[in-house]
């Protein structure tokens, strides 16, 4: 016989094509007769094709909703942020264009409304194709192909690539499968439910899921608003996504939008005149692309506090077993996430930051505010003077590293407080039962025998060296007068009648704690003036302890946490519990109040407050911490990225300082923030306390008496305490 005649199939593929060809009858007869697909198990020629196939799936197949956007919402719910690994939004039906409806059922299945779930022509095709050792695909019903992008998104959203391989593989076994399943969906689901899944579901670009994102995507629309041009445009993309990008592929797009428009005039769906009318538009004259944006990046004022909220959801078990199932869950589970953020408060927030230290300003400060609820820990703001991100040219100082909060949420250990972290030891004063009209202090000088330290604490005994306003105030003064004075000299002569472990402690039960709680650090005596770490966010929580009567909260960013199934997750509480004696608190509470009184208005907001400054080392950090009794607020200015820079000879936004006090820019800052984000909250006021109630003793240098009636005592200027050859400074 001559080459190019012989009629004969090799054996191997005569095998595969009567196989084949057993399968298609069997499926004939199941679609015919309504029975299960399984019943082609008779047939023994499609024991290696087909049955494997068939048995293997589970004869009722389960839709289920696709991956869909996750939501973050402010407590006010306004939208804050959204996050996704597929840009889907899933809509129903009838917010869908018909034109979009009609043009995917003429390209893609013009028979849908007719058949069963299965066209036996298509699977005929894609027989003689895959025996050909051609591509099967371009066989499906749109019921089919609801199956399979459905496998697929399973298979994304449990982390299960095996699955999605299977769902993708280009073979006879996965259109048989898909036939299956598909005959089980027609039977649980109406034509119109079938469509509107299909079009939820289908990919219409990169990273572009179902029709309302496209929509959105490519004409700045709704889907309901598609006119017929456009709803054949996007009938067209979902064949090849990447082959018909519009954006990226015009001239290939636009005869794909014909050829839908050809059909759609075949199958009596537009007229002859809309047909010309859609085609005379030009692709590109139709496309208005608004690129879709996630993430913490978009969030704007609120990029910081989102930082945070995404974090509560990656630490918490309760939304998966693993890092990568937590965030899989946030990219595909449709998470609607409430916070705690007040946007008016954030917005204020962010704003102050900027104002005071624009992010661009000479001096490369930075700045941090952040606010918490007493007595519930909900947090209200998070922000600073920086660009959420990485940095580029024109943020240079971009950053996703948080000042305000802890290591777990995206923060860091924290900064040294300075004299804001004196009310801990004023409330251990009170907890042990003296009185604020004790007079103590006046001392430069303790040994390392003065010092009282007991129980289990990584607080040690040591001899101390401090100053006050350049040598002046060398005196015991009452320990009201020593807070308003901000005298380390009157707080070194408090802790002396003090265990340093219970102030220690105190700290813990306030809240005014390390942001890293595996950083291991060792106190020495000026620890009680602020020598440790610890984050802005548990500053300001501290005050909220103090400012609550005493009840401790851990600081929580969500309130309720639902997926797309109405799946409600169980969010972090605050955990609220009394650590400190209501009476205690109100009274550190009342000789703060004192204590802003003090400052001649450079904290005042309008009503009540209490607060405290502090700069601290160096110095490089700089405070005011304070809050009302529904709202504590911590500022911290610094170097966010250390070095040996101190806070001297700065120009801050056109403004020359010799030493950035917590007076200056901080409470500034917190003036500002603060008159804003009280409004709308109830004017409410500290409860009374009898701060003179307690043990009075008066021990120290004796304040000296004035030689004539003009003199007066050293009037409060900013104090130099040298500690172990470090500089602390101090302000009124």
């Amino acid at each position: 016989m001559q080459k190019g005649t012989n009629r004969y199939l090799p054996r191997q593929q005569l095998r595969r094509t009567l196989a084949a060809l057993a399968a298609l009858i069997a499926l004939s007869a199941v679609l015919l007769a309504g029975l299960a697909l399984p019943v082609i198990g008779a047939a023994g020629l499609t024991a290696r094709v087909g049955v494997s196939a068939l048995t293997e799936i589970p004869s009722e197949f389960k839709p289920t909703q696709p991956s869909q956007q996750s939501v973050l919402y402010s407590r006010d719910g306004k939208e804050i942020a959204r996050f996704y690994a597929e840009n889907r939004i899933i809509v129903k039906l009838k917010n869908m264009s018909p034109w979009v409806q009609k043009g995917t059922i003429a390209v893609e299945d013009h028979r849908f409304y007719q058949h069963r779930g299965v066209d036996l022509e298509g699977i005929a095709r894609a027989i003689v194709n895959n025996l050909a050792g051609r591509d099967t695909q371009g066989a499906s019903t749109l019921t089919q192909q609801l199956v399979k992008n459905t496998l697929i998104d399973k298979g994304l959203r449990s982390g299960d690539m095996n699955e999605v391989r299977k769902a993708r593989e280009q073979s006879i076994s996965r259109k048989l499968r898909e036939a299956k399943d598909a005959l089980a969906i027609e039977k649980k689901l109406t034509k119109d439910e079938i469509l509107e899944g299909y079009l939820n579901i289908a990919p219409y670009g990169i990273s572009v899921y179902g029709v309302e994102s496209a929509s959105r995507y490519y004409f700045s629309k709704s889907a309901k608003d598609l006119t017929i041009s456009e709803g054949a445009l996007l009938s067209g993309i979902t064949q090849s996504p990447a082959k018909y990008d519009p954006t990226i592929h015009p001239d290939a797009s636009q005869n794909r939008r014909d050829q839908v428009l050809k059909a759609m005039l075949r199958e009596q769906m537009i007229s002859y005149e809309q047909y010309n009318e859609a085609k005379a538009i030009k692709v590109t004259d139709m496309l208005k692309v608004s690129p879709g944006k996630q993430g913490c990046t978009t969030a704007g004022k609120a990029s910081y506090f989102c930082a945070y909220a995404v974090n509560e959801i990656y630490n918490n078990p309760a939304f998966g077993k693993s890092l990568n199932d937590r965030r899989r869950l946030l990219l595909r589970g449709g998470l609607q996430i409430y916070t705690t953020m007040d946007s008016n408060m954030q917005n204020a927030a962010t704003d102050t930051a900027f104002n005071r230290i624009p992010e661009a300003d000479g001096s490369g400060l930075s700045i941090s505010i952040t606010s918490i609820e007493p007595g519930s820990g909900k947090i209200r703001a998070i922000a600073q003077n920086t660009t959420y991100g990485n940095p580029d040219k024109e943020h240079p100082r971009a950053t996703q590293n948080s000042f305000g909060v802890d290591k777990a949420h995206g923060g860091g250990a924290g900064f040294q407080p300075g004299s804001s972290y004196k009310p801990v030891t004023l409330a251990t004063w009170f907890d042990n039962g003296y009185s604020a009209y004790s007079v103590v202090g006046g001392r430069t000088h303790y040994s390392t025998r003065e010092w009282k330290v007991s129980g289990n604490c990584p607080v040690h005994a040591s001899s101390w060296d401090l100053k006050n306003a350049t040598g002046g105030n060398n005196y015991a003064t009452s320990v009201l007068e020593g807070t308003q004075k901000s005298l380390n000299t009157t707080y070194a002569g408090m802790a002396t009648n003090l265990d340093l472990c219970d102030i220690y402690k105190m700290g813990e039960n306030l809240g005014a704690v390390s942001g890293d709680p595996n950083l291991k650090q060792d106190f020495y005596p000026p620890f009680i003036i602020g020598a440790g770490s610890v984050t802005p966010l548990n500053m300001a929580n501290a005050f909220g302890t103090i400012a609550s009567g005493g009840t401790l909260c851990s600081p929580v960013a969500l309130e309720k946490v639902v997926d797309a199934d109405g799946k409600s997750f169980k969010v972090p509480s605050g955990n609220c519990k009394r650590t400190v004696e209501e009476s205690v608190a109100n009274k550190t509470a009342q000789v703060l109040v004192s204590t802003a009184n003090s400052y001649g208005g450079r904290v005042s907001i309008g009503r009540q407050v209490m607060a405290k400054t502090g700069t601290t080392n160096g110095p490089k950090a700089a405070w005011t911490v304070g809050a009302t009794p529904n709202l504590a607020t911590a500022v911290w200015v610094g170097y966010s990225q250390g070095g040996p820079r101190n806070l001297t000879g700065l120009r801050i936004n056109g403004s020359y300082y010799g030493i950035v006090y917590g007076n200056t820019v901080p409470s500034t800052a917190f003036r500002q923030y603060m008159s804003t984000a009280v409004q709308g909250l109830p004017a409410a006021s500290f409860p009374s306390a009898n701060i003179a109630e307690g043990k009075t003793i008066n021990q120290g240098v004796p304040r000296p008496k004035p030689t004539n009636p003009d003199d007066a005592p050293d009037s409060p200027s900013p104090a130099v305490n040298e500690i172990s050859e470090t500089i602390y400074y101090e302000e009124d």
